[in-house]
């Protein structure tokens, strides 16, 4: 059943066979507001909210990696 979709009670779709490692997080408002200005202080510089979006997924992307090498690991 690859690829099937279903829908969950507040009527999102989701990848039934997405495994955990692969599903994206929905981030708040907030939680952006705070990563812009934790970043432009190191940064020097403003930064958007899309900015700020890549940056939570790029650093959920690298621990993702992380962990899924983690698990191959504990595997062998």
């Amino acid at each position: 059943m690859k690829g099937a979709r279903r829908t969950t009670k507040r009527g999102v779709r989701r990848d039934v066979a997405a495994d955990l490692f692969s599903r994206r997080r929905v981030v708040d408002e907030a939680f952006l507001e705070r990563t812009a200005r934790l970043f432009e202080a190191r940064m020097g510089r403003s930064l958007s909210t899309e900015d700020a979006r890549q940056i939570v997924d790029n650093i959920g992307g690298f621990f993702r990696i992380l962990a899924e090498w983690d698990r191959i690991d504990r595997g062998k």
